[in-house]
């Protein structure tokens, strides 16, 4: 089933789902209430449907909701879950702009962390914008960071 509308309102209403699922989470981030939200969300979700796939996608930017909404993340409490992050091109000095974007993954099929692995270098190559490009693979046991990507 595909659900279009407010996520944050409408999950509650199709969870748990009979079989499997995979939940796609993309909010807008245009307030500061999206970051707790999400959060919220999420926590409310594992408890109706703890054995769902959960993909959060967000950006990452330098206002302080956004930085640390990873730690928020990973206190959720899922037994099993991967973070993938890819910086295209260092912080900007300023504070402004987005760098570059991450995915939250809660109960991740098994195959995607090698998946990431194989591909993310490559990506990481093809869409640096300058010095600084970059990605990072980090999951319940471990993490695995790539050095920054020199262009020119």
């Amino acid at each position: 089933m595909v659900t279009a509308g407010d996520g944050f309102a409408g999950l509650k209403a199709i969870l748990p789902p009979p079989r499997r699922a995979l939940v796609l989470i993309d909010p807008a981030y245009e307030t500061r209430d999206d970051y707790v939200n999400v959060v919220r969300c999420l926590q409310d979700s594992l408890k109706r449907f703890p054995t769902g796939i959960y993909a959060l996608w967000y950006p990452l930017l330098a206002k302080p909701e956004a930085r640390k909404l990873p730690a928020r993340l990973k206190r959720l409490g899922a037994s099993n879950w991967l973070q993938a992050t890819l910086e295209v091109k260092a912080p900007s000095t300023d504070g402004f702009g987005m760098n570059g974007s991450a995915m939250f993954i809660i109960n991740p099929p098994w195959t995607l962390e090698k998946t990431l692995h194989e591909t993310l270098p490559r990506l990481t190559s093809l869409l640096a914008q300058g010095d600084g490009a970059k990605f990072i693979i980090e999951s319940q046991t471990w993490v695995w960071s790539s050095r920054p990507c020199a262009t020119g």
